[in-house]
């Protein structure tokens, strides 16, 4: 292996680690683009080795979040469970779907999310957002928690049904606007759930043997680096920093993903 795919898939590792330990989104969306660019790795291959860079850069972010006391497991589980129903209706309603329309209002949903983090990070934070905005249902908290869980679960594998990508970022706008938690929770649970989802990914792409292991574990390694850097950080942030760091990336994406639609 050349030592310039080894220092690219190092930086592309590094860098996936990071975005996932500091704000819960995928590694796919910051490793795919510079192993395709700068290397002469397929896209389905630099997929596979995304995928397992996210496992282990989310899985790394996890056990971090989680010694803060900042996981939710038992809601990581329901919302996995229930992306992956989602995510086969979504697969098929993307047939029928009006993809240009979608994308741009998904751009505009996440740039409003990422000006709220920015501008409002107070309205993320207890007592504004204690508890589930769904309180109005005459259910006790507990079955409240499960039903947002269950829901958002379908909702986020739709998203990832018809994207293919998108999932850090709507279970993170869910967990904090749906069920009540704070960035760092919501980031925390948010990880785990990409871990399991990324899994699923990975398991797939290394059965039909369209997983490049050599450049997926050196990518994996700065990932692990990356990941722990990131979520410590992110853990030693009050919230209201923590929610205009996530803002600001928020906006960033939403404005490639605009500049991306109209100017290339």
């Amino acid at each position: 292996m050349p030592i310039s795919t080894i220092v690219i898939a190092l930086i592309a590792g590094c860098g996936a680690g990071i975005v996932t330990g500091l704000i819960g989104a995928s590694a796919v969306t910051i490793a795919v683009p510079i192993l395709v660019t700068f290397t002469s790795m397929p896209a389905y291959a630099a997929i596979g080795a995304s995928l397992l860079t996210d496992v282990v850069a989310s899985l790394v972010a996890a056990w971090v979040y989680h010694r803060h006391g900042r996981l939710r497991i038992r809601s990581a589980l329901l919302i996995s469970a229930t992306a992956v129903v989602g995510a086969q209706i979504g697969s098929w309603a993307s047939t029928y779907l009006p993809d240009a329309h979608l994308g741009v209002i998904t751009a505009i949903v996440i740039l409003g999310t990422g000006l709220r983090f920015i501008f409002r990070p107070e309205s993320l934070l207890p007592p504004q957002s204690a508890g589930s905005r769904l309180s109005w249902l005459r259910i006790s908290p507990a079955a409240r928690h499960t039903l947002a869980a269950t829901m958002g679960g379908l909702i986020v594998g739709l998203i990832c049904g018809v994207y293919g990508a998108g999932g850090g970022i709507t279970i993170l706008f869910l967990l904090v606007y749906a069920m009540g938690f704070s960035p760092h929770e919501a980031i925390g649970t948010s990880v785990l759930v990409m871990a399991l989802t990324a899994a699923s990914g990975a398991a797939g792409h290394a059965i039909h043997g369209e997983l490049p292991w050599a450049v997926a574990a050196i990518a994996a390694a700065g990932g692990v680096v990356g990941a722990i850097s990131a979520a410590a950080f992110a853990n030693r942030c009050n919230e209201r920093l923590l929610a205009r760091i996530a803002g600001v990336a928020f906006a960033g994406l939403a404005a490639l993903m605009l500049a991306g639609r109209y100017l290339l």
